[in-house]
């Protein structure tokens, strides 16, 4: 999934900053006294469309607005942001829900998640999907569970396209061992679709349009047919925030609620300019893309989260659902809404 610029992991793009003069321009500092100090947010951000309004905010200023100096870390793959934020090298995790994330709020870790950042809704364009290969339809048919038998699919261990690759084959009456199993790195799906090697295998924006773009993949069912109203991704905050400073998180989530509802403007010229600079996707395939919802107010799916729990249960890698109070914290977004007011409708 090399659609997003491919940085090594120590790379790092401050996003903002305030330069010395304009506070002395301002009056607020004499010339010799030190700068105040400004929270510096270390944030992950990431190649799906659901990282989009992290690409606004640092284009619109909106960090800078709420007193922030932000860095953009881009990390080589979302198995790494639940261990960077337990280190504390990054305060704000951000990407698809994660089995280890729950794990660590169950050992006591003060991870907490803390606004929408991708979900599913029916209707309209399709966000997520299992996209198949023409071929591996046409040879089997779209029905019944005998054409499943040895299809070759991928998957990352225990993650939320396992989720939803094994919700799909149970409601045909098979597992996952009933099927090829491969480990593909997710850059490589894509073009496996397209060569033959895979038969079918869930994707996320931009890559549902790219595979559909080959000419050789095309969208089988959508994510809402198997998992329906899902929670995709989600933003977390870290101990940093959840415990030592909260009054950093709640100016984070009034800047994030700002470039979320800049976002879902739509693919307005100003946005479309923006990410294309910022992923180096051609601007068609931004447009051609189905984005993601995120809600203005930034409220998850609770219940979405809990149904992916117990299946980590199930599969072993999680001893019990957590309660709601235990991962949810919605108290930041409470009061960046009592801030900004609702979103538009």
């Amino acid at each position: 999934m090399m659609l997003w610029r491919n940085l090594s992991p120590g790379v790092l793009r401050a996003a903002v900053s305030l330069p010395m003069l304009a506070a002395l321009a301002a009056g607020g500092l004499e010339a010799g006294d030190p700068a105040p100090k400004r929270p510096n947010l270390k944030v992950i951000s990431g190649r799906y469309l659901s990282f989009a309004p992290l690409a606004i905010a640092s284009a619109e200023g909106f960090f800078e607005a709420q007193g922030l100096d932000v860095v953009l870390i881009h990390l080589p793959g979302s198995s790494e942001t639940t261990p960077s934020l337990i280190r504390g090298e990054v305060d704000v995790g951000a990407g698809p829900i994660k089995v280890a994330d729950f794990n660590a709020i169950a050992r006591g870790v003060a991870l907490r998640i803390v606004a929408d950042m991708g979900h599913d809704e029916a209707g309209g364009c399709v966000t997520a999907a299992l996209m198949a290969r023409l071929g591996f339809l046409k040879a089997k048919g779209p029905h019944g569970s005998d054409h499943l038998r040895g299809a070759r699919i991928t998957a990352a261990p225990f993650s939320f396209g396992e989720y939803v690759l094994e919700t799909f084959v149970g409601s045909k009456g098979l597992q996952l061992s009933d099927l090829n199993l491969q480990r593909l790195q997710t850059s490589t799906t894509v073009e496996a679709l397209s060569e033959g090697s895979l038969d079918f295998t869930y994707l996320a924006e931009p890559l549902v349009s790219s595979a559909s773009r080959s000419g050789r993949a095309t969208v089988w069912k959508s994510l809402h047919e198997i998992v329906p109203d899902a929670q995709l991704a989600t933003v977390i905050f870290g101990p940093s925030l959840v415990t030592r400073n909260r009054d950093a998180g709640r100016r984070f989530m009034v800047a994030y609620l700002q470039w979320v509802r800049q976002y879902n403007q739509g693919k307005t010229a100003r946005n479309v300019e923006i990410l294309s600079k910022e992923t180096g996707l051609e601007p068609e395939l931004i447009r051609e893309a189905c984005w993601v919802w995120i809600h203005g107010d930034g409220k998850i799916n609770v219940e979405s989260v809990l149904d992916f729990q117990r299946w980590a249960v199930r599969r072993g890698v999680l001893n019990a659902p957590l309660p709601s109070e235990r991962f949810w914290d919605p108290s930041f977004l409470n009061e960046a809404n009592k801030i900004l007011g609702p979103p538009a409708p």
